[in-house]
């Protein structure tokens, strides 16, 4: 094996490792600013979730696989949620298998009002990158997530 394999092998371990570090760091930091309203980020992130249904009122199990998390993980923040109003925990009408989450109008009224917080810190996180380091870095993350899921297959 060349010398040149051994330091991208380097890098790939070095940047795996920092994936792990920058997820806890973020998830500190970001339940540090939401802590006052007792809310943590993976309340929100679960929230950010179901959002991505649009109209489509999602499963336990759609949200879930979307997480990348387990049906108990997520039953346990959504139940956190449904204690705080943010959202309703149903048994879907056709499936009584299927349960079936749906935010409330206060979940939807929160979120608005942080909103340009939330704006904020994403803009001071990425502030010292350029757009073309933000686009190579997403680029590289589709690409992560792709061979992920080819991986899981």
């Amino acid at each position: 094996m060349n010398s040149d394999n051994i330091d991208i092998l380097d890098k790939q371990k070095f940047i795996f490792g920092s994936l792990f570090l920058l997820a806890n760091k973020l998830q500190t930091m970001g339940d540090q600013l939401l802590g006052n309203d007792g809310m943590t980020v993976r309340q929100w992130f679960l929230t950010v979730m179901i959002i991505q249904f649009q109209d489509h009122c999602p499963t336990l199990g759609e949200v879930a696989n979307l997480m990348g998390s387990s049906h108990q993980n997520v039953k346990q923040l959504a139940l956190k949620l449904q204690k705080k109003d943010f959202l309703t925990i149903e048994q879907d009408t056709q499936d009584r298998r299927a349960i079936r989450l749906k935010l409330t109008e206060k979940s939807h009224r929160y979120w608005k009002t942080r909103e340009a917080e939330g704006d904020d810190f994403i803009r001071e996180l990425f502030r010292d990158l350029t757009e073309e380091e933000i686009n190579l870095l997403s680029n590289s993350f589709n690409k992560l997530f792709g061979r992920i899921e080819q991986w899981k297959k």
